[in-house]
């Protein structure tokens, strides 16, 4: 038999929610005004880009993000608007679709970085949270978001040696 949640367990998830609704406000809108992005666009970006091909299966992305699969898709339909973004089929699965970034959107990324960190660091000392606190919730939120994992289908996609129309050359689908 399951315990019933404490106060202090409803507690704990209101702060973390409040706080994860407060940054992601802050950020939003410190990207929105000097790029016109949403953070969910940047943070779409910033995975494909750390991607070993820079490119997943949406559905990864969705995971990866903890998004649902339209939000996901809402965001990429916005970045491939702009040209940050290409979709095409995977070669080993008809009905996976991937998302790869393009020269334009990485360039956008490296010009978002200095305003998405500061964004960050403005919003965690707004909320009075030091670097000796931020280094507590990494090690307190990490596990439970498992960041370390990511997915993996990019490389078995990787292995087929076949190219989609959304690389270059060296790039590998």
């Amino acid at each position: 038999m399951q315990e019933a949640p404490t106060g202090t367990d409803v507690r704990a998830y209101e702060a973390l929610a409040l706080f994860a609704r407060l940054l992601e406000t802050s950020v939003n809108r410190a990207l929105q005004r000097e790029f016109g992005i949403t953070w969910e666009e940047y943070a779409v970006l910033s995975l494909l880009h750390r991607s070993p091909h820079q490119f997943l299966h949406m559905t990864e992305a969705a995971t990866a993000l903890g998004f649902s699969r339209s939000r996901v898709t809402r965001a990429v339909t916005r970045q491939e608007i702009h040209g940050r973004v290409i979709r095409s089929a995977c070669p080993r699965d008809a009905r996976a679709t991937h998302a790869t970034v393009t020269e334009q959107g990485s360039a956008l990324l490296y010009k978002t970085d200095d305003t998405f960190r500061a964004a960050v660091r403005q919003s965690l000392t707004k909320f009075s949270i030091g670097v000796e606190h931020t280094d507590v919730l990494v090690k307190l939120l990490e596990p439970l978001c498992d960041l370390r994992s990511r997915p993996r289908s990019q490389l078995t996609c990787a292995r087929s040696g076949r190219t989609t129309a959304a690389h270059s050359s060296t790039s590998r689908a």
